[in-house]
Order: structure tokens, then C-alpha cells, then sequence
């Protein structure tokens, strides 16, 4: 009789205390307002707005998706938040980006910012772009996925590594099913740079 008592009682106070930190934890505002100026305190002011950061912050946001051939996209952020002006896109700071296409390693993406639209997965990516695959490795400021056309695009200040090589060029636009490339120069006269490493 004492056992049951005693594991009712157990039982009970453990209720209350979680009921406790759930009102805390999620339903108190002066927690969520705290916690909300933390927030605001680590994201770069310049390209989130935080006006209607209370309503739209999605924080550890996270995205993936197959198609019926099994390649994967997955791409996470630290932070999230629901564009202004189209509910499908979202507009996400320090981001991470991962394409499986099907028998081949995979592509990693990392940018400070990105815009990616959840209908049809396309992204836009900005500021201290590193795609790495395999041995290679591309540094760029842009770089927009298609994968209605299969193609990504990485333009302005690009600069693609391997072991052997080192190149500078403009535009950059990769099949993401063949990996066919066609490096671009703005201006027709210049010439692609290309460093030779020993």
C-alpha cells in the first residue's frame, strides 16, 4: 500500500514539475522575450530584417527532399524566416547544403545566407560560398540552384581548387546530373586564369 502511494505521489510531482517548465519554457513571454533578443544579438543585421522577427524566426531549420531517382537535397540553417512577400520562400542565415545524386559523393554547400523556395527547392546562395566535392573545392559570393533544369550557376569572385590546379573566372555553370561545366568570363577578351600547383 505504502509502494502505491508512494509511486503515486512520485508520479504526480513529476507531472507538475514538467507542466512547470512547459509554461516556462514555451508559454511565458518574458522567457520568449529573452530568448528572442538573444536570437537577435547573433544574426547579422544587415540582410535579416527583424522587424517581424517575433512572428516569422525559425531557428535549427532544416529541409530534405528525394526524387524518384533517389538523389537528395538536404539544406539547414541556423536561422530561418518566412519572406515577406511569398510564404514558399524562406530566407535563411548560416547555411548548409547537402546534393546526393545518386552513385557519386556528394556536394557540400556552406554560405552566410541563402533564399530557398520550398515548392520547388531552387536556392539562392550569397556571401562566403564553399562548394566542396570530392577534391574539389569552389569559393565564390553567388550561386543559384536549379533543379527543374538541373543546373547550378556560381557567379562573382570565383575561385576553383584541386590539387593540381588553381583557376579564377566569372560564371561557372554545372550540370548536376552529368557534372559537364562551362567556366565564363564576363569580358570576352579576358582569359581564364589558371595556376599550375607542383
Amino acid at each position: 500500500m505504502k509502494k502505491k502511494i508512494l509511486v503515486q505521489l512520485f508520479l504526480f510531482s513529476l507531472f507538475l514539475f514538467l507542466s512547470i517548465f512547459t509554461y516556462y519554457k514555451y508559454f511565458n513571454k518574458e522567457f520568449f522575450d529573452e530568448e528572442l533578443q538573444n536570437v537577435k544579438k547573433t544574426i547579422p543585421n544587415k540582410n535579416l530584417p527583424l522587424e517581424n522577427l517575433e512572428k516569422n524566426l525559425i531557428i535549427d531549420l532544416s529541409y530534405f527532399s528525394v526524387d524518384d531517382e533517389g538523389n537528395k537535397y538536404e539544406i539547414t540553417s541556423e536561422f530561418g524566416e518566412i519572406g515577406p512577400d511569398d510564404p514558399d520562400i524562406i530566407l535563411m542565415t548560416n547555411v548548409k547544403a547537402t546534393i546526393t545524386i545518386y552513385n557519386t559523393d556528394p556536394i557540400i554547400i556552406t554560405s552566410n545566407f541563402a533564399k530557398y523556395n520550398v515548392k520547388n527547392y531552387d536556392t539562392n546562395f550569397k556571401e562566403n560560398i564553399l562548394v566542396k566535392h570530392a577534391d574539389n573545392k569552389l569559393n565564390g559570393e553567388n550561386l543559384d540552384l536549379s533543379f527543374q533544369n538541373n543546373l547550378m550557376l556560381m557567379y562573382n569572385n570565383i575561385i576553383y581548387q584541386n590539387p593540381d590546379t588553381k583557376l579564377f573566372a566569372d560564371k561557372l555553370e554545372i550540370d548536376l546530373i552529368t557534372k559537364d561545366s562551362k567556366i565564363i568570363m564576363n569580358d570576352k577578351k579576358s582569359k581564364i586564369k589558371i595556376i599550375r600547383k607542383n
